[in-house]
């Protein structure tokens, strides 16, 4: 996490992910180290780490803005390169926890809801 900011996140990502992080940590620790790994091995990859930076940046844009259709389509692309299609890492699936998460993320930004939305309909096909 210390990287963030000097790889140019935006303190506003930096913030929400310490306090995301938090969350995960206090409220399933037995989960929460194994994907707090597997983000951290993913930001060491400049392709994956662009991939989040994207992310990131989109969350001042239209929500209509046709860069989120494609990031959307980038995101599920690599997310199927990295996990295969069957099964992605995940919480307790009974947990309301990944649910609060993605509705904050969500919240904070249309961009963001919508992408959320095009990135969960097309990893679902």
């Amino acid at each position: 996490m210390e990287h963030l900011a000097r790889w140019g996140f935006t303190p506003r990502w930096v913030d929400l992910q310490r306090d995301l992080w938090i969350l995960v940590f206090a409220t399933h620790p037995d989960h929460a180290i194994t994907l707090f790994h597997d983000q951290a091995a993913t930001l060491t990859e400049s392709a994956l780490r662009q991939l989040f930076l994207d992310y990131n940046h989109a969350h001042d844009l239209h929500a209509d803005d046709p860069r989120i259709d494609d990031l959307a389509h980038r995101i599920v692309q690599a997310t199927r390169e990295r996990y295969g299609s069957d099964k992605l890492p995940e919480l307790d699936p009974a947990s309301e926890i990944p649910a609060l998460i993605q509705g904050t993320v969500n919240a904070s930004s249309p961009a963001w809801q919508r992408l959320d939305t095009l990135i969960r309909a097309q990893l679902d096909t």
